[in-house]
């Protein structure tokens, strides 16, 4: 037998059902906003470090360049140098080809551009 009391109080358990029902959505689909803001902030993240990487590795190109132009420029200045001494000083050419070697591995390694390195 159905009251009017037991009735009413099926209604109010009806409301809060649909309350806590209603409030899961609201939690669920906040949830799932900020879970696609997440992945939509850490694709930037990783689009902006990949970018930061590339940068990265052509400044360091660029000073290799630029290290190894150096480097050949400041070899061939002391090998003239040298070939200079040998003519001014009479000393035979040959002994200083040793000295101009090593000049040029030690020159090379410096700049990281010897075939060794």
């Amino acid at each position: 037998m159905r009251t009017p009391a037991l009735i009413a109080r099926l209604a109010q358990a009806e409301d809060a059902a649909s309350l806590v029902l209603d409030a899961e959505r609201t939690a669920l689909a906040a949830v799932e906003h900020y879970r696609r803001q997440m992945l939509l902030l850490l694709a930037i993240s990783c689009l902006r470090a990949e970018l930061v990487r590339k940068r990265t590795e052509a400044r360091i190109q660029r000073i290799r360049e630029r290290m190894k132009a150096a480097a050949r420029v400041r070899r061939e200045t002391i090998s003239n140098e040298i070939e200079a001494l040998a003519v001014d000083t009479g000393v035979d050419l040959s002994v200083l080809t040793a000295l101009d070697k090593g000049v040029s591995r030690v020159i090379e390694e410096l700049a990281g551009v010897s075939k060794s390195s």
